[in-house]
């Protein structure tokens, strides 16, 4: 992991958030948690994360509708995105997968967790 890596959770539990939070800011990244899809979107415009994490159930727009939205995006088309949820059913999961995102199930394994993150920004790195 390089220093400084900026993280962005797109998460609205709370419990959640907190626990993706600490995994991450632990392993010495710079973490940014935001409750829903549309907040993400100006977020990740702004501030350019090197990754995000997203819930795939969101208040109003989902996460898929904002993945869209950001890989449509000159400035964000880059920035990987892992999918984050306990809501999938396993064709979703693969439609998910099928966009070639990372997705990880809830509840996450918090021994895995960080080192899958850095396996996709280390992928993005080329």
């Amino acid at each position: 992991m390089q220093e400084n890596n900026k993280i962005l959770v797109v998460e609205d539990d709370l419990r959640s958030a907190k626990l993706l939070k600490s995994l991450l800011v632990i392993s010495g990244y710079e973490v940014m948690v935001i409750d829903n899809a549309e907040a993400a979107i100006s977020i990740a415009r702004e501030k350019l994360p090197d990754l995000i994490t997203m819930d795939h159930r969101l208040p109003g727009m989902n996460g898929e509708e904002a993945f869209k939205i950001l890989k449509a995006d000159e400035k964000t088309k880059n920035i990987p995105v892992v999918f984050v949820t306990a809501s999938v059913m396993d064709d979703d999961k693969e439609r998910l997968e099928s966009y070639h995102c990372k997705v990880i199930i809830k509840p996450i394994d918090t021994r895995t967790f960080v080192r899958e993150i850095e396996e996709v920004l280390n992928v993005s790195r080329g």
